[in-house]
């Protein structure tokens, strides 16, 4: 399950993920970044302690994945992973496929390694790390700054 969130920089995607990455999330995060548009910058986040867990062991989940990932690689606004919490597998995946990465909480776990947020930031994995109040209003802030190579009209 998704949620929806409006702010003026950036439409706020969080997900809701059952023990793994269903399927059913998958095809609902291809069919929220389709309702937003070419038009939006999109900040990617989870609930509680958990951004995205790993991909659920079947073959529809395993090729929807890609379709996904490329969805968001080729989204012409920012989309900014704002990593609430555990990034697993194919979770951090989704993450990797962000423009910028920012990091509260949880622990990164790829390929076989956990990194928590010092490590993450120190292995590249994030660009930041922050206060867990903070993480959203960054990832607003960051999603509203143009992404490279695409030129914004003058007002």
């Amino acid at each position: 399950m998704l949620d929806l969130s409006y702010d003026d920089r950036a439409i706020v995607v969080r997900m809701h993920p059952a023990p793994a990455l269903t399927l059913g999330l998958l095809e609902s995060l291809l069919a929220a970044l389709a309702y937003v548009g070419p038009e939006r910058a999109v900040v990617l986040t989870g609930t509680g302690a958990v951004f995205a867990p790993d991909l659920e062991p079947t073959a529809e989940a395993r090729r929807c994945l890609p379709r996904v990932l490329a969805a968001l690689r080729a989204h012409p606004m920012p989309i900014v992973a704002a990593i609430n919490g555990d990034a697993v597998g194919a979770g951090y995946a989704l993450a990797r496929a962000a423009d910028a990465r920012i990091m509260s909480s949880g622990v990164i776990r790829f390929p076989a390694r956990a990194y928590p947020p010092p490590a993450a930031v120190a292995a590249g994995l994030v660009e930041r790390r922050c206060a867990p109040g903070e993480l959203i209003e960054l990832a607003l802030s960051r999603a509203a700054r143009p992404r490279a190579g695409v030129c914004v009209p003058a007002s």
